[in-house]
C-alpha cells in the first residue's frame, strides 16, 4: 500500500465507521418494518419465514467466500479502510475495484505509481462512491409503489408479485451463470453441474416426500457444482 493511500485511508477512518454504524442500524430497522408489514398483511406464514431465512442463510457462503477473495486483493490497492467502508455498504468488491481503475485511469494514472497522489485517491473514493448512487435513486424511486402493490396482493388470492420477485431472481443468476460461466470451460461445468445438481436435489425433495431437503438445493448445488468445475481445471492441466 502506497504513502498516499494510506494516509488517506488513516483520514476516514472515522466517517467509515459512522456509515457502517448506519447501515447496520438500516438493515435492523429494515428487517423490523418487513416483519411488521408481515404481520399486518400476512403475506408469509411463520414457516415460511424460517424457511426463507435459512436458505438465505445457507445461499450466502458460496457468495460470501468468493466477495472475500476479491476483498483481500482489494486492501492492498485501496487499504482496509476504503475496502471496510465501500464493500460495507454495497458488498461488491470487484464493482469497487473496477469502478476505482476507472477514475483513476481518468487521470492517466493508476495505482502503484510514483506520481500517485492523495488527489488521485481522493478522486477513486468519489468514483466508487458515485458510481454506486443509482442503486440508492432506484430504492427511493421503486420501494413504496412496491410496498403499495404486496397491499394489494395480500388482498387477493392470485397476484403477480410472486411472479414478479421470482422472475427478478431468476433474470439475476441467469445472468451472472451466463458471464461467469462463458468465461472459462471450468466455470461452463460449474453452472452446468450446480443446475443438474438442483434439479436432482428438487426431484429427490418431491419423492421422497422430504419437503425439508428444498432448503439445502442452493447449497448441495454450489457444492457440487465447485467440486465439478475444480476436477475440471485440475484434468485440464
Amino acid at each position: 500500500m502506497s504513502d498516499p493511500v494510506s494516509r488517506v485511508n488513516t483520514l476516514i477512518l472515522p466517517f467509515a465507521a459512522i456509515l457502517i454504524l448506519f447501515v447496520v442500524l438500516q438493515a435492523t430497522l429494515f428487517l423490523r418494518h418487513a416483519l411488521k408489514f408481515n404481520r399486518k398483511h400476512q403475506l408469509y406464514t411463520s414457516a415460511e419465514l424460517r424457511e426463507a431465512v435459512k436458505t438465505s442463510a445457507v445461499g450466502t457462503i458460496g457468495p460470501a467466500f468468493s466477495a472475500m477473495v476479491v476483498v483481500l486483493s482489494l486492501i492492498p490497492i485501496v487499504g482496509s479502510v476504503v475496502t471496510f467502508m465501500r464493500c460495507g455498504v454495497i458488498g461488491a468488491a470487484d464493482f469497487e475495484l473496477l469502478n476505482a481503475n476507472i477514475a483513476v485511469e481518468s487521470m492517466g494514472l493508476s495505482f502503484g505509481d510514483a506520481n500517485f497522489t492523495e488527489a488521485a485517491m481522493t478522486v477513486a473514493l468519489f468514483g466508487m462512491t458515485i458510481a454506486s448512487a443509482p442503486y440508492f435513486i432506484h430504492l427511493l424511486i421503486t420501494c413504496k409503489p412496491l410496498d403499495k402493490a404486496m397491499i394489494k396482493a395480500s388482498q387477493k388470492k392470485r397476484s403477480f408479485i410472486p411472479m414478479l420477485s421470482m422472475g427478478a431472481e431468476m433474470g439475476f443468476i441467469g445472468y451472472w451463470a451466463l458471464e461467469q460461466g462463458s468465461a472459462s470451460v471450468p466455470n461452463t461445468v460449474t453452472i452446468i453441474v450446480g443446475l443438474f445438481c438442483a434439479l436432482g436435489v428438487g426431484v429427490l425433495a418431491q419423492k421422497s416426500n422430504h419437503p425439508k431437503l428444498k432448503e439445502w438445493t442452493m447449497a448441495i448445488a454450489m457444492v457440487c457444482g465447485m467440486i465439478g468445475g475444480e476436477l475440471t481445471h485440475l484434468i485440464m492441466n
